[in-house]
């Protein structure tokens, strides 16, 4: 079964499922977990939440992580065997507002610092750049495809 999100959404799955999404300044968190096969995505919109409490788990850097770790080990996953791919993160508008630090940029460092504070290492990450990025994670085998302006890469965890 494919699912696709919508930003601020988080899905978890088993295999044979697979989840897509498309990013831009929005990061596409991928997490797997090798022994179970179970994976999931987190559609990520903002860097940081500050105070909107009513906000779904996956629209902010800050508690979409925790909220994705916490639905897989629902699911029977366990942290010992995640691991992950960041996807996104793009400066859309940086020519525009001739911004240095980007929404993008911001997004991809609070991930980064909690996948780190959980030990779950990133396997693999396309961050940045000025365009959009479709993802999708199969659950099957851990892969990650990413088509970026008409380039289209497999990405193996």
């Amino acid at each position: 079964m494919e699912t696709f999100l919508k930003m601020s959404e988080i899905h978890v799955a088993r295999a044979p499922d697979i989840i897509k999404t498309v990013v831009g300044s929005c990061i596409a968190l991928c997490i797997w977990d090798q022994e179970t096969k179970i994976g999931g995505m987190a559609h990520i919109m903002l860097p940081e939440r500050n105070g909107d409490i009513g906000a779904p788990p996956g629209k902010y850097a800050d508690i979409a992580v925790q909220a994705l770790i916490d639905q897989m080990k629902g699911k029977g996953a366990a942290e010992k065997h995640m691991i992950a791919t960041c996807i996104g993160g793009a400066a859309m508008f940086a020519t525009l507002t001739g911004q240095k630090m980007t929404i993008g940029d911001r997004n991809a460092d609070i991930v980064k610092q909690y996948l780190e504070k959980y030990r779950i290492p990133i396997m693999i990450e396309s961050v940045g750049g000025f365009a959009g990025r479709k993802v999708s994670l199969n659950c099957s085998d851990g892969a990650v495809t990413v088509t970026m302006l008409n380039k289209k890469m497999q990405l193996f965890q």
